[in-house]
């Protein structure tokens, strides 16, 4: 049975330990669905959510090869039987992943939907190909770093937090991310082989920016980055995803930016030609998250908050 990465219970327990759970229909004695989450409180209330750092949930199904017609017929069934294992009156927010686009279900059961984005290089089988898709912009940035930047790999997770910290520092916030979740998620990945940073580093080893990607054999995820604002005009961010698309290359099928509703990353991350992606965001919540779910990115706009 094939896990995405972040259904694999070493990963859950790193990102949410003691607090992720498992929905699963069992036909047969074996399993054909599954639906993993977390809990959390927001505003006062409980939320079914996605796990930290977990962009999607699935939810999975088993593939049986059936006709069309015959499948979406078996998916309704199996989405709502998953549906009514979650806990009721308790709010839920989950982002389903892009190979679940039939999410008329989920209405059905009261809840709301709305797409979120992404993109993704889904071909990584010809490097030069792929280059040649970026926009001009990116590949100058990249020559330019390439010129006086070299990579150092696997340095220790406390680079990538410290840069996190300049970067949202500049722009006046605190951190957003939880250190101690990233120190875990980090050892576990590295013991599993399933993590790779990379640094830029100049001649005076000035590490002018971090990328960090969490990857198995089927998606390598661009998960975390961070720059020192001193540098932000080396091009180091730009050289740093080519090199994490290289490396994607070698150990996965697809290239998974993501995504970001932030409109400057949004445009980044277009310019290196992947293919537009889809997610389904569904929630079902009480009057009071709801007006809070609508208020927050009016308040975010307000206050300049950009993640």
């Amino acid at each position: 049975m094939k896990n995405c990465i972040f259904e694999e219970p070493w990963y859950l327990d790193a990102v949410a330990p003691n607090n992720w759970y498992v929905a699963e229909v069992f036909k047969n004695n074996q399993v054909h669905a599954r639906l993993v989450y977390s809990k959390k409180k927001q505003f006062g209330q409980k939320i079914i959510c996605n796990p930290p750092f977990a962009q999607t949930v699935g939810p999975w199904i088993l593939d049986t090869n059936a006709k069309k017609v015959n499948n979406l017929a078996r998916e309704k069934e199996l989405l709502n039987e998953l549906i009514e294992q979650l806990p009721s009156r308790v709010n839920i927010d989950l982002t389903l992943d892009s190979n679940r686009q039939y999410v008329l279900p989920f209405r059905w059961k009261g809840f709301r939907y709305e797409p979120t984005f992404s993109y993704r290089i889904s071909d990584l089988t010809n490097l030069e190909q792929i280059y040649d898709e970026f926009r001009e912009n990116i590949k100058r940035d990249i020559k330019k770093s390439e010129k006086k930047i070299t990579v150092k790999e696997d340095l220790p997770i406390e680079v990538l937090i410290e840069l996190q910290n300049k970067t949202f520092a500049r722009q006046k916030r605190k951190n957003p991310y939880d250190i101690e979740t990233i120190k875990r998620l980090d050892k576990s990945c590295r013991e599993h082989n399933a993590a790779k940073l990379f640094a830029a580093v100049d001649s005076e080893e000035n590490i002018h920016a971090v990328a960090y990607f969490i990857y198995d054999s089927e998606r390598c995820y661009y998960m975390f980055s961070g720059a020192d604002p001193e540098f932000r005009n080396s091009g180091a961010g730009c050289f740093l995803t080519w090199e994490g698309i290289k490396f994607a290359a070698k150990h996965s099928k697809v290239f998974d930016f993501e995504g970001s509703n932030v409109e400057d990353i949004e445009q980044v991350f277009r310019s290196f030609g992947g293919d537009f992606v889809v997610n389904y965001r569904v929630f079902r919540f009480n009057l009071w998250s709801l007006f809070m779910d609508y208020l927050k990115p009016k308040i975010k706009k307000i206050i300049g908050y950009k993640h």
